[in-house]
Order: C-alpha cells, then sequence, then structure tokens
C-alpha cells in the first residue's frame, strides 16, 4: 500500500492512516547524514556574524563580514527570485547602510542580518531541492539526490530549527516533531528510491516552514503595540524581515492582502501594523492556496495524472494546517479530518469522492473569505455574514447550468453593477475595470474590448427583472474557483 502522510489537527496530534510520525516536541533532531564543508563554514559564519552584535557593535566591520562571507552568493539566490519581488541583499544591504548612517539603530541591523540571512538559507534550501535534487530524481540518480538532500537536512538543522521551536513554543505546536518525521520519511524515500513518495513528502517539508514564518510574522503584528515605543522600530523590523521569506507565496493566494501585510511592516511604523487586520489578510492569502491547490488536484485527477494531484493535494492540505491557530480546535480537528478524506480519495484517484471531501473542508474557511449560497434560496453568505438576495440562484433544466443572479455575485466580490434596459446589458465595474454582458449573448467585453479567449458556457438571461450568469463564469470573469456539492455552492479566490 503507497504510503501517504496527512497534516497535523492540533496541538502535537498527528494523525496518519499510512505514515506513524515521530513526534519529540522541541528536541533536536539528529539525522545521519554526511555534512557538506563548505556549507558547515557557510552556517558557522551565520553564528559568527550574529556574535558581532554586542554592547559595542561595529556596523562597519559587521557589514564588511557580510560582503565578504555572504553577500555574493545571496545575490546568487536572489536572481532566483521573480523580477518585482523584493530581493534579500537589497534589504539587509539598505538596512546595514543605514544603521551605519544613523538613520536607523544598531538592533534593526541585527534584526535584519539574522532574519534577513534566515531568508536567505531557507532560499537556499529550496534551491537545493529544485535544482539538485529533483533533477537528480528525474534522471533517477538516486545517490546524488540524498547527497544533495543532506544539504537541505543540514540547512534546516543548522538555520530554521530554532525558529520553528520558538513558534512551536508561541503557539503550543509540534512542528519540530512534524518536520523531524518528514525528514525521516523523506530520507527513507530515497533510499526506497520512490521519487514520487519523496516528491509528495517534500510539500509538507516546505509548507511546515512557510507555517514558521507566517506564524512568526504574525506573532510580531500581536507584540508590536505592547512593546515600549523606543523598542518598535526594531520589532518592526525583525517582523518585516520574518515576513519576505514567505511574501511572493502568499502573495499567490491573494496579491491584494500579502502586499497589505508587507506594507504595514515596510513602513516601518509600528501604527500601521494592527493585528486583527493582518491575521485576516494572512488568512485570505492562506485560504486562496488551499482553493489553488484543491482545484489543481482536481484538474490532474481529471488528466489522470495521479502524481501530480497527490502533490497538489499535499500542498492544499499543509496550507490547510497553517489555519491552526486561527480556527477554533474543534473547526480545525474537523476541516482537517476532511482534508485526510480528500487526500485519501486522491490516492485512490476517486475524483468524486475528492469533491465531496474537499467541499466540506472548504466550508470551514469559507466563512472567512469567500461566499455560500444554494440553488433555489435566496439567504447567502458573504465571509460568513447572512444577506439576502432579490432572486434565487437556480439550474437552467435545458442546459444543466446553475444560474446565479448578477447582483448577488458583484456584492459578494465588492464590484458595482448596473443594467441598461434598452440595451439588455449588465455592467459590472471592479478594481476600474468594466465587464459588459449582453442577454441572449455568450460574449464578454472587457474594458470596450470583445474577450476573444472566454465565453460564458450559456449566455445571460433575465427572468423576473433579475439578471443572471453562469456560474462557472464567475471563475473565469473575477479569478474565483467555485465548487459545488449538491445543491450548495462555495465561491472561494
Amino acid at each position: 500500500m503507497r504510503k501517504f502522510w496527512s497534516i497535523a489537527i492540533s496541538l502535537a496530534l498527528v494523525f496518519s492512516t499510512f505514515v506513524t510520525v515521530s513526534t519529540t516536541a522541541h528536541a533536536q533532531s539528529v539525522f545521519n547524514i554526511t555534512e557538506d564543508a563548505e556549507l558547515a563554514a557557510k552556517i558557522k559564519a551565520f553564528a559568527d556574524i550574529k556574535a558581532l552584535f554586542t554592547d559595542n557593535t561595529d556596523l562597519k566591520a559587521v557589514q564588511q563580514f557580510y560582503v565578504a562571507q555572504f553577500q555574493t552568493d545571496v545575490k546568487r539566490i536572489d536572481a532566483t527570485i521573480k523580477p518585482n519581488d523584493p530581493k534579500i541583499d537589497e534589504n539587509i544591504s539598505f538596512v546595514l547602510d543605514n544603521a551605519i548612517k544613523g538613520t536607523l539603530n544598531v538592533n534593526q541591523a541585527k534584526q535584519a542580518v539574522d532574519k534577513g540571512l534566515q531568508w536567505y538559507f531557507y532560499f537556499n534550501l529550496r534551491d537545493v531541492i529544485s535544482n539538485k535534487v529533483r533533477p537528480a530524481l528525474t534522471k533517477e540518480d538516486f545517490a546524488t539526490a540524498k547527497s544533495e538532500f543532506y544539504k537541505v537536512v543540514q540547512i534546516y538543522e543548522g538555520v530554521i530549527q530554532g525558529t520553528v521551536v520558538k513558534r512551536d513554543g508561541t503557539y503550543k505546536l509540534d512542528m519540530v516533531g512534524i518536520l523531524k518525521g518528514t525528514i525521516e520519511q523523506l530520507l527513507k524515500d530515497l533510499d526506497d528510491k520512490n521519487a514520487n513518495d519523496f516528491n509528495v513528502h517534500r510539500q509538507v517539508l516546505d509548507k511546515t516552514i512557510i507555517k514558521t514564518y507566517a506564524l512568526a510574522a504574525f506573532t510580531y503584528a500581536t507584540n508590536i503595540p505592547t512593546k515600549p515605543a523606543a523598542e518598535q522600530p526594531t520589532a518592526v523590523t525583525e517582523g518585516y524581515f520574518l515576513y519576505l521569506p514567505v511574501y511572493t507565496y502568499l502573495r499567490g493566494g491573494s496579491v491584494e492582502d500579502a502586499d497589505y501585510i508587507l506594507n504595514a511592516f515596510a513602513s516601518g511604523d509600528a501604527s500601521k501594523v494592527n493585528k486583527d487586520k493582518i491575521q485576516a489578510a494572512l488568512q485570505r492569502t492562506m485560504i486562496g492556496k488551499v482553493s489553488e491547490y484543491v482545484t489543481n488536484a482536481y484538474t490532474k485527477l481529471a488528466e489522470g495524472d495521479l502524481q501530480g494531484a497527490r502533490g497538489y493535494a499535499m500542498e492544499g492540505n499543509m496550507f490547510l494546517s497553517t489555519q491552526e491557530v486561527f480556527l477554533t480546535k474543534e473547526d480545525y480537528a474537523a476541516a482537517a479530518a476532511y482534508g485526510q478524506q480528500f487526500a485519501d480519495a486522491v490516492n485512490k484517484s476517486d475524483l468524486a469522492g475528492a469533491k465531496s471531501a474537499s467541499f466540506q473542508m472548504l466550508k470551514y474557511l469559507v466563512v472567512k473569505d469567500g461566499v455560500q449560497l444554494k440553488v433555489g434560496e435566496k439567504a447567502y453568505k458573504v465571509d460568513g455574514e447572512e444577506r439576502t438576495a432579490v432572486s434565487a440562484p437556480f439550474v437552467n433544466k435545458n442546459t444543466n447550468r446553475t444560474l446565479v443572479p448578477v447582483r448577488l455575485i458583484a456584492d459578494a466580490i465588492n464590484a458595482e453593477v448596473s443594467f441598461d434596459n434598452n440595451t439588455k446589458t449588465v455592467t459590472i465595474v471592479k478594481d476600474g475595470k468594466t465587464t459588459e454582458l449582453k442577454a441572449g449573448n455568450d460574449t464578454v467585453v472587457q474594458d470596450g474590448k470583445l474577450n476573444e479567449t472566454i465565453k460564458l458556457d450559456q449566455p445571460v438571461v433575465i427572468e423576473k427583472g433579475s439578471s443572471f450568469i453562469p456560474l462557472r463564469a464567475v471563475a473565469e470573469l473575477f479569478g474565483k474557483a467555485v465548487f459545488y456539492e449538491k445543491g450548495e455552492i462555495i465561491i472561494l479566490r
């Protein structure tokens, strides 16, 4: 029977049908690996540069050490980052330069070096997996894959694990135990020459580290307002650098929310770091990632790509696990149990079962960010808030398409909607963009131009004074994911 990982449901509890995770909270993980000497020297240099911060720190000496020991390789990793995303060297150098000038303080420089280099090491870890381990697995060169994966373990133990331990202590989690079990399983996958399981299990490693840094940023969003004014600039800097390693990934869940968090910390102004707003934004970014990966798993299963579906299912479940500290214990346990059912169904190539289980899982997330409605009912919810539509969604018996009132959708996505009775045209304005849909027509006009790539799967319908659009058009037109189960509908970003 194929092994398949599950996710943590609460505190130190990890449930799994196929793999048992060893969990020794906050214990030092020791793995039987061969250390890379060059990497060991780099990790030692990380400890050495932090030791340069004393009661009488020489910031120029710190900067010289950074340039000599790290800058070249940091820039190499920077070259792998998307062009418009924040760069590691630019951020570390900016803070060091300004601390030397006196416009920032020495403690801000200390946090920029410490957390900025953690960012570098984490991206280095991911670079080794992407560009060393995985190509070796593709070539079935398991010896090389294993020796390169030793470097991943080395980076985790030497640099990242300390931050994981802190987050475990803050939130009463056991990510250290989960990561220990994960690494042991990944090493076994390599010994077994099982590339498929390795590529699934590595998602637990990567996404648990993402969870670590996201929670670290949230910790500072929580603590900054309680700190004395003199300590707040340092805390804001630390929160900023802890968030940067996960910014790019969370932006995939919600650009607006990921940018909001970034800008709050980047402002340097403690008054702009609002705990409740940052928590809500973090949740929305992560819910967006769950939605994305669940949808991708469906697609891969439909295409007959089981291994691709397994990977996406694991990613979706791991982003679900980020909600562990935000949902109630009971709700998280229930959502995670459905997540396990979803993963099990994917593992069996059971698309219908996967859709059913994931729909139940998503019901625990949509109350935080999304729309819930039912065919034949005017009542619906936006982010858990109850609302009432003028008309209810219905199923067109001729086309078997679910039709939803345009005004309901516009309300749900915070758009403006109008209807021109003379031309029978529905106009939806969102984020400065105008979408026009004409009754009886399947074409879409956006900003005055015909969209040649998107057509409605059935024309707009006018009935009893209300205009209706096919549900699936919501996803295409407004970048939403739609999930359907026995007349219930969930719309997520």
